[in-house]
């Protein structure tokens, strides 16, 4: 129950809704009962909701219709997680919240995943993830929010975000050069130096450029709009003034996105 105001969900309470099936949940860690198979497993579930979804078209949207005669226990860590998958989508929900979906996935098991998840999104089901890997929700998410120390911070596409960061990145090989004077230049707001290369965050990156070519043997300069790890850090970090309304001193962060198609 919620300290003060109200929440709803599907027009109803969040316990209605989730009892009636209309929501999926997947943690980031659970172990599965043993000695059953995966079919076994999706089928039990399926059987305490009102409207389940066909335990064959779970397995099918999780990828898992090849190793549904399969042991639970006898499953890789990414099939496990496919599997945890199913059982969200077990009651036929219309929204799904994942909690760091592929955390200890590898490369191919990660892929495999989105897969999945791009499927069930196709049907008109809306995905909200939580997750610390940047690159997946720029690649996946429609929308996305940044929570600084229990504050919403962002709040839009991938793109969005990487505008509100500000600014370009200017990349320079230093060659040994000091890199006083850096931060002086037109239209630089930052400078970060990563072994013999800097980095300037620059309002005006033309002007930067031309004013870097100046200084005279310059090299290596590349010119780049910010990632969404640099919007993330900007959006988050007081100690470079951070966006409107965000809290002096340390912080946690959690990045959530949703994905609707």
């Amino acid at each position: 129950e919620p300290d003060a105001g109200s929440v709803r969900l599907f027009g109803e309470t969040p316990d209605r809704a989730v009892r009636a099936g209309r929501v999926g949940a997947m943690l980031q860690e659970g172990r599965a009962v043993p000695r059953i198979t995966v079919r076994e497993l999706i089928g039990f579930v399926a059987r305490t909701y009102p409207a389940p979804m066909p335990v064959a078209e779970a397995l099918e949207l999780a990828g898992l219709t090849d190793l549904a005669g399969r042991r639970i226990d006898r499953l890789s860590g990414g099939q496990a997680q496919r599997v945890r998958f199913a059982v969200a989508l077990a009651g036929n929900p219309e929204l799904i919240v994942l909690d760091e979906p592929t955390a200890a996935l590898d490369v191919e098991a990660r892929r495999a995943f989105w897969e999945s998840m791009r499927g069930y999104a196709r049907r008109g089901n809306t995905v909200l993830f939580s997750t610390h890997y940047l690159e997946e929700a720029d690649a996946h998410a429609d929308r996305i929010v940044v929570l600084d120390a229990g504050r919403i911070v962002a709040d839009g596409t991938g793109e969005q975000l990487r505008r509100a960061a500000g600014g370009s990145l200017v990349s320079v090989d230093l060659a040994g050069r000091p890199t006083e004077g850096l931060g002086e230049l037109p239209g630089v707001v930052s400078v970060e130096v990563r072994g013999d290369r800097a980095r300037l965050r620059t309002e005006d990156p033309d002007a930067t450029v031309v004013a870097l070519a100046g200084l005279g043997a310059v090299r290596g300069i590349e010119v780049t709009a910010p990632s969404l790890d640099d919007a993330f850090l900007a959006l988050t970090d007081s100690r470079t003034g951070g966006p409107a309304g965000s809290p002096a001193g340390g912080h946690t962060v959690t990045l959530s996105a949703g994905s609707t198609r």
